[in-house]
Parts: C-alpha cells; sequence; structure tokens
C-alpha cells in the first residue's frame, strides 16, 4: 500500500500500474492482484487507511475514538475531540484525497467511490450535530441540519488542504482552529461578565 501511495503520488492514478506498484513493492504482480484485485480496490483500501488509522472493516461511526467523541458530554470538549480526530484523518489522508480527486476526473470507477465517500463523511459529520442536538447544545437558531451542515463543509479535506498545504499552518493551528470555529458557529456565546 506504500508502494502504492508513493506512485499514485508521484505518477498519477491514470500512469501508475498494478505490475509497477508491484515492482516498487518487491512483490509479484499476481499477489498485488490476489490481495486487491484491482487498482481501485487498492485505492480504497488506502483510503480506508488513511480515513481510520488501519485496515480493520468497521466504520468511522464504530471506532472507539469516534465513540468517544460522539459521547463527550460537555459539547466545547466534544468539539475539541472532533478537531483532533479531523485533523489525524486529514493528516493521514490529505495526499490520498487529492490523488482520489484527480482519479475520479478520468475513471468512473473511482468518480463513484468519491461520490460515495462524499456521502459516508457527510452522513459521519451529521453524527456530530445530532448527538450536539441531543445534548440541547446547539446556540439558537442553529438547528441539527445547519449544524450537520457546518460540521460537514468546516471539517472538509478542501479546507485542511487549503490552510495547512497551501498556506503553511501546523497542524496544530489548524486544529485550535477548527475547533474554535466549530465552537462559534453552533454553540451559544458566553455572556459577558458584568
Amino acid at each position: 500500500m506504500e508502494a502504492a501511495r508513493r506512485l499514485f503520488a508521484t505518477r498519477g492514478y491514470a500512469a501508475t500500474t498494478l505490475p509497477a506498484i508491484a515492482r516498487e513493492a518487491g512483490v509479484s504482480a499476481p499477489t498485488v492482484t490476489a490481495v486487491f484485485g484491482t487498482k481501485a480496490a487498492l485505492l480504497e483500501a488506502l483510503i480506508n487507511l488513511g480515513v481510520r488509522g488501519d485496515a480493520a472493516p468497521a466504520p468511522l461511526a464504530e471506532r472507539p475514538w469516534w465513540r468517544e467523541m460522539l459521547e463527550e458530554a460537555d459539547p466545547r470538549r466534544q468539539l475539541r475531540l472532533h478537531a483532533a480526530n479531523v485533523r489525524r484523518i486529514q493528516e493521514g489522508s490529505a495526499d490520498i484525497a487529492e490523488i482520489v480527486r484527480g482519479a475520479a476526473t478520468a475513471d468512473p470507477e473511482i468518480a463513484a467511490v468519491l461520490k460515495q465517500r462524499h456521502r459516508q463523511r457527510f452522513e459521519d459529520t451529521q453524527l456530530v450535530a445530532q448527538s450536539l442536538g441531543r445534548k440541547r447544545a446547539l446556540a439558537p437558531g442553529v438547528t441539527v441540519a445547519k449544524a450537520g451542515d457546518l460540521v460537514w463543509a468546516l471539517s472538509g479535506a478542501e479546507v485542511y488542504r487549503m490552510l495547512v498545504v497551501e498556506r503553511g499552518w501546523s497542524p496544530d493551528e489548524y486544529e485550535e482552529w477548527l475547533a474554535s470555529a466549530l465552537a462559534d458557529s453552533l454553540l451559544p456565546h458566553p455572556e459577558p461578565a458584568r
């Protein structure tokens, strides 16, 4: 998988073949095919590894670190945990997201994977908004639907790429900004001291 990641990043998805990945990894092409089947399946496995942190099949919503964030009683702490989770996901998958975005323009199978990934990310971020809604933690005028849209938009790979990759923010700065932006957008503002 690391060999595929390197080649996809340097040569591009379309120009990288399974035999080239096998050579880079020091294994036979039939081995790569036996394990992954297709190049698209290998790319999907890379996405899962980047987002989930391992190759286990459990979806994000079933991961202990994601459940811990959803179950956190303090809404501000919950959003800080969410920002930390998003940072970890983006650090592990930002390069893969770019590969997928580029590959989707030329490969209908990858375009379908990308569409499904967008749908899954939207559903995962809705869980954060629903959790805050159940806690009655949302600011007046912020519906669960609006909160879900804001969590989805602010937590996206595009924002991470713009701030960290293009503008040079550190991952720590990004995480702190995301936690603050989410809290400012979703939670009631404390009353000023008199």
